[in-house]
């Protein structure tokens, strides 16, 4: 069983990113928060796992941390959640808003990730309630991890204040090459294009 993957991400995209590991490109899908959490593109990353065997298909499923993989696990063993169907609701809802959406028993929330229908919903909801019993605390996400010092928090919160998120901005951080904060700044924002938007995808 693959249960970790590290390496440098050479391309990455909303559902998917490929990492080179050992001479080896592994494509794995993604949720949404795993997406946001990502580096920038050529940076070294770490990627928790989980492998799906198929007999016509091998399919590597990856997560920024093991409360997004425990989460995706309680999902598919779920009678009639496949891959996709787990994955649209993580994305749709991230790991904090699907345990609020069980905890207040609002299925019509999870029904709103694309492909889920009212009975899915309400299966997923009912379900996940008695598994997880109404304790939701242990699924909060934590803060962002990172290995910055304070002048990459400095930047971190610069960025934050000028409408970019956590994603993008330690992504635009991957990026820079500078050592004085300021500079780091400058080197950022001009990285996202000079203003909250989307980075560019590689």
């Amino acid at each position: 069983m693959i249960v970790q993957v590290a390496g440098t991400l050479t391309a990455a995209q909303p559902g998917y990113v490929i990492v080179m590991a050992h001479g080896l490109g592994l494509g794995l899908d993604i949720p949404r928060e795993t997406y946001e959490r990502l580096p920038g593109v050529g940076s070294p990353v770490q990627l928790f796992t989980h492998l799906i065997v198929r007999e016509d298909q091998w399919r590597l499923i990856g997560f920024a941390t093991e409360r997004e993989r425990a989460v995706f696990l309680d999902l598919i063993d779920i009678s009639g959640v496949g891959v996709k169907a787990a994955l649209s609701v993580m994305s749709q809802l991230g790991i904090q808003g699907l345990a609020e959406a069980v905890r207040q028993g609002q299925w019509k929330l999870i029904q709103k990730a694309p492909g889920i229908g009212a009975k899915m919903a309400q299966r997923i909801q009912l379900e996940l309630g008695t598994k997880w019993g109404g304790t939701t605390e242990v699924l909060a996400e934590p803060a962002l991890p990172s290995d910055a010092g304070p002048v990459d928090d400095e930047v971190l919160e610069a960025l934050r204040l000028l409408g970019y998120q956590d994603g993008e901005a330690r992504r635009a951080l991957g990026q820079v090459t500078a050592e004085e904060a300021t500079e780091r700044l400058r080197q950022a924002l001009r990285w996202l294009g000079g203003g909250p938007q989307s980075p560019p995808r590689s």
